[in-house]
Order: C-alpha cells, then structure tokens, then sequence
C-alpha cells in the first residue's frame, strides 16, 4: 500500500496483527491456565475498544469518499473489509481455544456449568443466591410495537428473551433484560459439589431464574439470547467557548453511551424473527454491524474469572533499588549525588511513593507539580499529593480531562484534590496532556533545587505491576527548570515554552525525531558510526515512517520494536536495513526508548509518546534525555535483552504472520532475563547506609 510516497501500512491491520499475537498466548499449551484465560479477557477486552474507536472511526472516514487521501491514509473502505476478515478468523480461533482452556480447568477440578447443568442438590443455594442477590437487580424491557430501543447504554450486556406458551407457536412475547454484571460479580462460584468447583456466568443465573421474573405475564416457556452493542466512543466536541470544559467532557460521557452502533453480537441461535424486530428497532445495517457469536458476550470478564492463583504464574515480589532501600536513607540525599532509574515492574513503584511521601514531609520542599493522566482507583499517589497540600506545600497538578475511558475518574479525582487544597489546571486546551513528569522545589542553602521524576508511563501504582515501564529520578537542573518552564505554559498557554533539555510536543517532537533521524543517515553516507534502536507501543506516523525507510537506504541499521500500531513495512528493498519484532508476555510492554548512535557518541531517551501523528502534533509530550553513562548502559542492557528474545517476541515482517523469532541459541525470555539481570546488579551494589 503506497502512501504519502512510501510504504504505509493500515496501523488498524497491524494493531488486529497485535492483538492476533496475544490470542497467540491465550493458546500457548505452555502458559498456565489461569494466565491463558486472562489473554483470552485481554483480547476481548481490546477488540471492544478497537471497534468503539478504530473501527468507529473508519467508518467516518468512508463517509469522507476520496478527501480520505488527502490525510495520507490507506483507503478505509479496504482497511474496513479486511479487518472483518481478520476479526473473523480470530473468532473461530478464539472459541477454540476458550473451548480448550475451560477443558483443562475441568481437569484440575475447576468446571463451568450452565443453568441446565446445576445439581439438584445444589438448586436451593442457588434459588436463594438469585432471589437475594440477583432478581432485585433485574428491571426487563418489554418490547412492543411502540418501543424505542435507540438509548440502550454501550458495553453492559443484555439477555434477549422469547417469551410463550407450551403448545403455542403464536402470541410470543419478547423483552431486553440489562445483565448487571457491574453489580455482581460475572462469575459465581457455587459450593463445592464432589470435589469440584463449579462456576457459573451470571447470564445462567438469570436463564435459571427467568420464570420468577415474569410473573404476572401468560407465558409459561422462557428463551433468552445474548446480545451487546458497542458504539462510537469518541467524543466530539463543539467549539463553544462559553460551555465548561467540565461540562462538555460530561456531555461527552453521555453521548458516547448513545453513539452510533458500530457493531452488535448476538447468539447465533436467536430466531431470525427475533433478531430482525430488534435491528429494526434499533436501526442496525446488517453488512456494517451484526456479528453472530456463541452464548456469551463480553468474555473481557475471563480477566476475573475465580481460579486458584495457584494455576497462574508465581507471584513476583518486585525487587528493591538498592541506593533507596535503605530504611532511613533520604531520596533527595541520593539524588544529590546521582541520578536512578526504575526499571517497572521489576522494581518496586512504591520508591516513586517515598519520594513523593518525603516530599510531602520535608520542610525545605515549597512545591511539587505532577501531570495525571491516569491514576490507580483509590490512588496512593493522590493521597500523598492531598497530603502535601494539606502540610503545608504549594501541590499543583495537571490533570488530563479527556485520558480515554479515565474522563470520570479523573474528573472526580480533581474534585476532591480542590477539596483538599491542591491546584488544579483541568487540561490545556487545544492539547491532550501526555507527558509524564513529577517536580519538587526544595528550599537549599540560598536557593531551589530541583528535583524531578520522568517516565515513560502513568503514575498509577495498579498498572506499575503489570506494565513495563522506565521512570528517570534525577537533580539536574536543566530537566526541572524544564518542567517548571512546562507547568507556566500549563497555566498561560498563549507563549510557547523554552525548554533547554526536554523535547516537546506539538512544539519540536516532529522536528526533533526528524533531526535525529537524520543526523543518522548524515553519518552513514561519511562512513560513521550509525544506528537507530526504537522501541514504543506504536510507530504508525507516515513522515516518520518515511524517514526511516531513507535512513534503511543509506545504510543505517534501524531495529524497532513495537507492541501493537506498526506502519512499516519490513521485508521490502526500501526497509531492508529495518528489523522488528514484538513481544508479548506476562506484562504488557509499555515503555518508550530511543536510541541514536551519532557517530559513535549514543544518544539516549525516554519518552512519553509514541510515533502517531496525534502525539507529534495535537498531544503534550516530552522526550527526555538520559545523560548519566550508567543509566544509558542500562537502557542499552534493555534493548538488548529483549532484542534477544526467542521465546515471546515475534517477527514484525511484511504479511504480520506473528512467526516466533528463530534462534540458534539458548532460549531466551526476556521479562524473565530483565528480572535476573537487575537481580545480580543489585547482588554487585553497594548496601545503602542507614
């Protein structure tokens, strides 16, 4: 596919490839059940997501007929039909496997059971459990000739009911009954019946218990039918300076529960008379939306299913940063003679959580400003933030009101920061707030000093367990007046900020990527050391992409990886010095490193973006460089460990045929190799002293 005059490839059909990789581990025999269901949730999970705003998203730009080119896309009208194909592929595969996974829990004692399966012994606990628990919830919609079913809410699934009869082929009643699965629990695990443990969906709960729920009404023969709709999630907004942003990101949130229908699954088993009244009723086109399935929806909820612990991979204690382990050991001591780095999840966030503790404590910090764009549920980090503030310090924080599927949260959690004293600048407009960066001020001697935390990920303790991310902890100077430059422009977005050091979005991200990228094909055509090494979630930017099949031709060696939106096409004369892979495992591979190699002087960085054109030219991003030796040999050693992975990683080649990386060599996986080798650095530091 030529776009833009180089090789593009649709980032909707590398992200399906993407999330092909993670049904690839859902299937693998070697991981353990418990684990394999949880990718199993994992991609449904994604797929929900990929059509409330990819596949949404695609179809407005067929409603732009050919004006589609003049954004360097692919044609979305192929995108579309292709990822159909993909999407259905993946679906027999995915029930296959989902068919072999519950197989092996039967073995281990571990069975799912539907309503007609449940023993007669067991049926008076679960009357009792259906009529304490589960029938106060349940409120049916009747659906006559007259109803309107266009406000059915997006993502909660509903159960279908044909209502008759016995012995009657006529009069069939027919009614929507929402499942509430926010409520209850999906899964219900029942006493244990001759050493098994039985589990059921709560669908079969409410199927058991339909009868009781229709009293009243002259049916008598009761079928029910899963059905889901997902719709639109983005959220338009409107230009009207004199509404609050507050107020439109509300109004988002509503309009995305009634946006339009981009698909609809239902059980294939539902009469044909049945469906057709409700597409009728809720104005579905056939070809674009409907997606027959099996007898359960949202399988995202496998992620909770009740297993024993004992059948997922062994708990991990994350490993502790020696120079801050020590129990009385002052981070900014630390920092004053050296820069750090965490290396997450494999060590602890709760350092971050000291830092920011300490800070709050310390009565030579003035200030701290932190940018949130997603925090944890009931968020430590926030706490300590309250805290602060609470103590005395001047706390601001930047929060990103429009953070995707967060916008409630993060509303409220600027509520209660207001509550408890913190400033808060509820967004820029014009720009989504990305970066991520921590500063404190701290009152030393005669004058301020600095001291800051950048990352690649969001400051939220739940997701640092199972994300991989690198968070830099460092006094420069230059770094922190950088982020008080930023936090200016925060407050009075009309100058552009100065920075020194870091590399920002929309401002000079793109020009800088461009530069450097350059600067690499510059030193290969005088025979100098040259070299590009990228590794992010997604790399689906078309200049960019350009770029680096020019730097590919000049003979730079270019080494990316990438976890889901990969635009380049390898395998092809243009990218033949290009080599990518992806990996998928345990944790989800979230961090951002760019390497240069610049003639033989490396330049090293950590970023908050990815290479999208969103991130380049409508987000707030900073590239942050690494100038500490020892934190650049590291970054390196993490490069490098992944690069050599035969075990999890895949190759990223022109059909994204998802084929294992091959090696000669021992295995090698390299979640497992970063923990062993941060291991043996923290056996060769030195103690921290009390």
């Amino acid at each position: 596919m030529l776009v833009g005059g180089g090789l593009f490839r649709s980032k909707e059909i590398s992200w399906l490839a993407f999330n092909s990789r993670v049904l690839q581990e859902a299937g693998n025999a070697s991981v353990p059940l418990l684990e394999r269901l949880k990718f199993l949730g994992i991609y449904s999970s994604n797929l929900d997501e990929f059509f409330r705003v990819r596949m949404a998203t695609l179809r407005r730009l067929v409603l732009l007929g050919k004006d589609y080119r003049k954004l360097q896309l692919p044609d979305p009208t192929a995108t579309l039909k292709e990822a159909r194909s993909v999407i259905k592929r993946d679906a027999g595969l995915y029930d296959r496997i989902y068919d072999e996974v519950f197989a092996g829990l039967a073995q281990q004692g571990i069975r799912l059971i539907d309503d007609t399966e449940v023993p007669r012994s067991l049926k008076p606990w679960l009357i009792e459990y259906f009529f304490a628990k589960v029938r106060p919830r349940i409120m049916p919609i009747v659906i006559r000739s007259y109803s309107q079913l266009g406000s059915l809410r997006d993502q909660p699934m509903y159960l279908a009911v044909e209502m008759g009869r016995a012995g009657r082929k006529t009069r069939l009643g027919h009614a929507l009954i929402e499942i509430p699965s926010v409520e209850l629990p999906r899964f219900v695990t029942l006493p244990e019946h001759k050493g098994q443990r039985l589990v059921m969906y709560l669908d079969d709960i409410i199927r058991f218990g339909l009868p009781s729920i229709f009293t009243g009404l002259p049916y008598d023969k009761f079928e029910a039918y899963a059905i889901k709709f997902t719709r639109d999630a983005e959220m338009g907004f409107d230009d009207d300076v004199t509404e609050s942003l507050y107020d439109k990101i509300s109004e988002g949130l509503r309009s995305r529960q009634t946006g339009q229908a981009v698909r609809m699954n239902y059980d294939s088993r539902i009469p044909v008379s049945f469906l057709k009244l409700l597409t009728d009723k809720l104005k579905l086109d056939a070809e674009d939306t409907l997606m027959p399935g099996f007898r359960y929806h949202n399988r995202r909820d496998l992620v909770k299913f009740p297993a024993p612990d004992s059948l997922g991979y062994p708990r991990e204690t994350p490993l502790p940063h020696p120079p801050l382990s020590g129990k009385r050991q002052s981070i900014f001591r630390v920092l004053q003679e050296r820069d750090l780095l965490l290396h997450l999840p494999y060590h602890s966030f709760s350092h971050f959580l000291d830092f920011l503790r300490e800070a709050s404590l310390d009565p030579l910090v003035k200030s701290i400003h932190l940018t949130q764009y997603r925090l944890a549920r009931q968020s430590c980090v926030a706490r300590a933030l309250m805290n602060a503030a609470q103590n005395g310090k001047d706390v601001t924080v930047l929060i990103e009101p429009q953070a995707r599927f967060d916008e409630k949260n993060n509303i409220e959690w600027a509520n209660r920061y207001q509550e408890a004293g913190v400033k808060v600048i509820l967004g820029v407009p014009g720009l989504k707030v990305h970066a991520k960066m921590c500063l404190v001020v701290r009152h030393e001697g005669a004058a301020d000093r600095y001291y800051s935390a950048i990352g690649t990920g969001n400051f939220n303790e739940e997701t640092s367990q199972f994300y991989t991310d690198h968070l830099l902890l460092t006094s420069h100077p230059g770094l922190g007046a950088d982020i008080l430059e930023a936090f200016r422009f925060f407050q009075s977005n009309w100058q552009t900020p100065r920075l020194s050091h870091l590399v920002a979005a929309p401002f000079s991200l793109r020009a800088g990527v461009k530069y450097w990228i350059q600067n690499e094909i510059d030193h290969a055509k005088h025979g100098r050391e040259a070299g590009i090494f990228i590794k992010l979630n997604n790399l689906a930017d078309p200049e960019i992409t350009g770029l680096l099949y020019e730097a590919s031709q000049a003979g730079v060696k270019v080494q990316l990886i990438a976890r889901s939106m990969f635009s380049v096409v390898t395998g092809d004369p243009a990218s033949k010095n290009i080599r990518a892979i992806g990996i998928v495992d345990r944790y989800l591979e979230h961090s951002r490193i760019l390497v240069f190699r610049n003639g033989g002087s490396p330049r090293y960085f950590l970023s908050s973006a990815d290479f999208l054109p969103r991130n380049f030219d409508s987000r707030f991003e900073v590239v942050c460089p690494i100038y500490d030796p020892v934190l650049q040999q590291q970054l390196q050693q993490c490069l490098d460990i992944q690069w050599s992975d035969n075990t999890k990683a895949r190759v990223l080649d022109k059909k994204l045929a998802n084929q294992l990386v091959k090696s000669s060599g021992p295995p090698v996986r390299a979640q497992e190799a970063m923990r062993e080798w941060l291991a043996k650095l923290n056996q060769k530091a030195k103690p921290a002293v009390d």
